[in-house]
């Protein structure tokens, strides 16, 4: 009886999450004119990058760029473009209709196996190597999505036997990232370095985080749970653990279900005070580019900061660590110590190093970190009052959804800038937004699968695991 009675919920939620991708193809092909028009304007009109902006032609190389469906993996590519190195893009099969292949700046576009395939790993890892071989590059350069940081350091590895010539901007130790990407072994690293983290412990149980209420922990301060697996339901959810007995009884009853061996949760210490995300590009423990931005719950749009603690945060875990590759972390800053904390760690490139707007600065990093001739003393930062940089889309759905005013849309507008946009190169913003994103929406009505958002920064949907019955 049970499962008959899930099939018409399971049936009623497919369709209510295709009717919402409906909605919201049709609002693309509303504007998809306009923004058709838009694009031939920017193309008849837009400046196009001079001559006299690239590099020296015995400085050019051939460079394999991966991860380029997310507008990280496109700005790094076209930075490199603009230059005048020769770039070779590839990601896997469900990112075909990455708009990245259509930007003047790139020569080729390659797929290569999904991960999640039969034997995905080894095929993802084969296909960029054959990718690599093919076109000769000299540098590999990965914009890691979450599920191929481990097999982009085994690449560096098998290219190296392949040509050892070849430069590669990434982890030199295969278990490094998954180490970093765990934010249970990446705290306790940084206890071990003498930096500074919030108070941890990791829990397989409710029974576990009982016992820490009744020697008394939640008295002395604010803890909340958190979720140690990715795209959890709770991801967002910081409420306390009450330190009142019938509160804390209400309160843990939640997760009985939840917390588990499979799934464990960490007790983390609340701290009150500004987050904010820091980027780096890095050789040999050197920072080559360095940018601290604010956070915000979405991540969908981007300013800079300069923030020394943080800084010298980094510079300490990086030297000590000896690491060459992208990596960021996320800080809270105490509201009334001002001290940071470290909470946790990403082996990849974030998403703000659109802040840069692909200027020859960060080719030089970028430069710096794969050719010790050029590597830099003081990293390459992008200036304080960069512009605010925000997807056009995204904006638009804060409208829709009554999250901004009109005059607010329209001031963004005016003082920011579209993290895809280019009017040197503005074909990939209109296939962006109006083949990628359509895609993928069309991928979901078929599916019918959950999805919560369309996220513009990353090129794709937020796919949906569960939804919490408690909070």
């Amino acid at each position: 009886m049970e499962s008959a009675r899930q099939k018409p919920v399971m049936y009623f939620g497919q369709h209510w999450y295709r009717m919402k991708a409906a909605v919201y193809l049709f609002m693309l092909l509303f504007a998809t004119p306009f923004c058709l028009l838009f694009t031939i304007g920017c193309w008849l009109f837009g400046k196009r990058t001079r001559q006299d902006q690239q590099i020296a032609e015995k400085l050019r190389q051939t460079v394999l760029v991966s991860g380029v469906a997310h507008t990280k993996g496109l700005h790094i590519a076209k930075t490199l473009g603009k230059a005048g190195h020769r770039v070779i893009v590839a990601d896997t099969e469900d990112f075909w209709c990455s708009a990245v292949q259509w930007s003047h700046f790139i020569s080729k576009f390659y797929t290569v196996p999904n991960l999640n395939s039969y034997n995905g790993k080894e095929k993802y890892i084969n296909g960029m190597i054959n990718v690599a071989k093919a076109e000769n590059i000299d540098w590999y350069i990965p914009v890691s999505h979450t599920k191929t940081a481990v097999a982009d350091t085994i690449i560096k590895q098998r290219l190296a036997e392949v040509n050892p010539l070849i430069k590669c901007l990434v982890f030199d130790d295969p278990k490094l990232p998954t180490i970093l990407d765990s934010k249970v072994l990446f705290l306790k690293e940084c206890q071990e370095l003498g930096l500074q983290v919030p108070y941890f412990k990791e829990v397989n149980s409710t029974s576990e985080v009982q016992e820490m209420a009744r020697k008394g922990l939640f008295s002395k301060g604010h803890y909340f749970l958190k979720p140690l697996m990715p795209y959890s339901e709770d991801r967002l959810n910081f409420t306390y653990i009450p330190s009142n007995a019938k509160e804390f009884d209400n309160y843990i009853a939640c997760y009985e279900r939840k917390v588990n061996s499979n799934n464990p949760y960490l007790i983390h210490q609340f701290i009150t005070g500004k987050e904010f995300a820091a980027n780096a590009i890095v050789v040999n423990g050197y920072l080559q580019a360095f940018q601290v931005c604010p956070c915000s719950p979405m991540q969908i749009d981007y300013d800079v900061v300069q923030h020394p603690a943080i800084k010298r945060w980094v510079v300490e875990f990086c030297r000590a660590k000896q690491l060459t590759g992208c990596i960021c972390f996320d800080f809270l800053e105490d509201e009334k110590t001002g001290e940071v904390y470290c909470i946790e760690c990403n082996p990849r490139l974030h998403s703000a190093i659109v802040s840069y707007d692909m200027q020859p600065d960060l080719e030089r990093a970028i430069r710096g970190a794969m050719d010790t001739r050029f590597q830099l003393e003081v990293p390459v930062e992008p200036s304080p009052s960069s512009t605010h940089v925000y997807w056009l889309y995204n904006e638009i759905a804060k409208v829709w959804l009554f999250q901004q005013g009109f005059g607010e849309f329209l001031q963004v507008l005016q003082n920011g800038k579209d993290g895809v946009l280019d009017a040197s190169d503005p074909v990939p913003f209109f296939m962006f937004n109006h083949f990628q994103m359509p895609v993928m929406l069309i991928q979901a009505f078929i599916s019918g699968k959950k999805w919560s958002i369309t996220n513009y920064c990353l090129g794709q949907l937020r796919m949906l695991k569960g939804i919490s019955s408690c909070f």
